[in-house]
């Protein structure tokens, strides 16, 4: 009798410790869900931004009327929404509170004003129809103690990539 009360609470201490090793696991991987869709809310509304830097002579023009985004006003709207979005300084680094643990990278930025465009970043590739912006960033995370205690690394990055088109209602 002595021997099976000894079982049972070996038993329970293993169940208690393997559910606290899946909530921690399931709290990073829940973590890691959340960056990115923050992230990707971030870079939409970037490049949102960007495609809404419209050349007005362009448009305005009698003959060939064309949307045509303005390409530095773009970038720099692009960096600036970007960063205020994810709480990141003037270098990409990061504010405290911000989602990521470090420098966030544009890997890919580009404005598209001559469709079709054919691009492809390592092994993606996509082709775009309209005027408008894409990009691809990169954002690092942190994982939990217990994560690295079994074998994973300490940080691991999170792409996002989206692709935003410019578009004019003429209803306005």
């Amino acid at each position: 009798m002595k021997n099976q009360r000894g079982s049972v609470t070996i038993f329970t201490l293993a169940g208690i410790v393997i559910f606290f090793m899946m909530l921690i696991m399931t709290a990073d991987i829940a973590r890691l869900y959340a960056v990115k869709v923050q992230g990707r809310h971030a870079l939409n509304l970037a490049l949102r931004a960007a495609c809404s830097e419209i050349d007005m002579e362009a448009l305005a023009d009698p003959e060939d009327p064309a949307v045509v985004i303005k390409t530095p006003e773009a970038t720099a709207s692009f960096h600036d929404v970007l960063r205020k979005n994810l709480d990141l300084n003037s270098s990409m680094y990061p504010n405290p509170g911000s989602i990521c643990d470090g420098p966030v990278s544009v890997l890919y930025f580009q404005v598209i004003n001559d469709p079709p465009f054919n691009y492809s970043y390592g092994g993606y590739s996509e082709y775009v129809e309209g005027v408008g912006a894409t990009g691809i960033i990169e954002m690092p995370v942190h994982l939990s103690d217990l994560a690295v205690a079994f074998g994973q690394p300490r940080t691991v990055s999170i792409r996002v990539h989206s692709t935003v088109l410019s578009s004019i209602n003429p209803n306005i």
